[in-house]
């Protein structure tokens, strides 16, 4: 596995350096080159997606998978392919999840020791897997116990800690206001929101005017926005809604991975520009070698899950699409790449076939 080979200073508590003209932003000690982040999907935001977005430009931070805590201080092997990176691979945080505070405080020291630059706690999953040993969003329903985390969690390293949450349990318990406030008194350096309660799931609309209000809340520290950011457009109009400093976007850059570039030149003053054709497949057949790095011939299981989302974005003939669902050999991948070059376009459709799995919901059974 490698790990950065350096580390960050100990950062501020509670400080904010925003640099509008240059587009860069600080978390704690970090500088981040752009207000607009990758949020962390699970199973998705690995090591070969993170790079191949890097590459196309315009990318703040990147945060991985939620990783458990146990599971990462037990050395399993899943987990520690959860965190693999590298030197490109900046700026990065690790974000971490579980019910007992002592795996909290001892994952984040493991990953400081190892080279890590930033650790996110997970408030914000609202999967029972999760909720039910007291990790995620179940984190949010007891704001002394949540906050009394957070500062241990803080006290424990030198590197910037944040946190991911939702706006509450459900729509009877917004908590993330008060919630924001108190993390800022005990030295989070940020705060992610995603605009949904636990009890919404992936579904509803995001509450901008709930985002508001935890911006409002806190006195310094950034607090980046999240959900349902499909186009810049999108990201824009979070920003200048809610006053968030920053906007992550999840299933949105796996639609359009080029969706960071196009903010970065918006960003210039200078007018979005989509990819070519060729630029859509190159990204395609880079993602896919980039994962084959880590992975090796297991690629070919892992990258079918990507069929649906490059289908729709590179008009990918259903035929096709199919077969990238179902290739066993680097050989196989080649040959549909090959007719995607002489297909492309065939199809016309904006929406993926296959999408991120997320739970149903609203449901109380969760």
């Amino acid at each position: 596995m490698t790990h950065p080979q350096f580390r960050e200073a100990a950062h501020t508590r509670g400080s904010r350096d925003v640099l509008p003209s240059s587009g860069k932003m600080s978390i704690g000690s970090r500088s981040i080159p752009s207000h607009y982040f990758l949020s962390p999907l699970a199973g998705y935001t690995h090591l070969a997606f993170r790079m191949a977005i890097r590459e196309l430009g315009g990318l703040g931070l990147a945060t991985t998978d939620l990783v458990q805590a146990s599971m990462l201080l037990a050395g399993k092997q899943k987990s520690l392919e959860l965190v693999e990176t590298e030197s490109d691979d900046q700026p990065l945080s690790v974000q971490i999840f579980s019910g007992k505070r002592d795996e909290l405080v001892n994952a984040a020291r493991w990953l400081e020791e190892h080279g890590y630059q930033g650790v996110d706690i997970n408030m914000g999953c609202p999967m029972a897997k999760v909720n039910g040993s007291g990790g995620g969003a179940r984190l949010m329903c007891d704001t002394e116990n949540a906050q009394s985390t957070v500062a241990a969690v803080v006290e424990a390293v030198s590197i910037p800690v944040t946190v991911k949450m939702r706006l509450g349990w459900d729509a009877d318990h917004i908590t993330a206001p008060e919630l924001a406030h108190a993390f800022e008194q005990v030295g989070a350096a940020a705060i992610t929101l995603h605009g949904r309660t636990r009890q919404q799931g992936f579904h509803g609309a995001v509450d901008l005017d709930g985002i508001r209000q935890t911006v409002e809340a806190v006195d310094h520290i950034p607090v980046i926005g999240n959900g349902d950011v499909r186009s810049p457009a999108d990201a824009q109009h979070m920003k200048a809604v809610t006053g968030c400093d920053a906007v992550a976007i999840g299933r949105g850059a796996m639609l359009d991975p080029w969706i960071f570039r196009k903010l970065a030149a918006i960003t210039r003053g200078k007018p979005p520009t989509d990819p070519t054709p060729v630029e859509q497949i190159d990204f395609l057949v880079r993602h896919f070698t980039l994962m084959t790095r880590q992975h090796e011939e297991y690629s070919c299981i892992l990258f079918r899950k990507f069929a649906g989302w490059y289908g729709a974005r590179l008009g990918i003939p259903e035929d096709l699409e199919d077969r990238l669902r179902r290739f066993t050999t680097f050989a196989e991948f080649d040959s549909i790449v090959a007719q995607v070059h002489q297909r492309h376009g065939e199809r016309e459709t904006p929406v993926p076939t296959a999408l991120v799995k997320v739970p149903n919901g609203p449901n109380e059974r969760w």
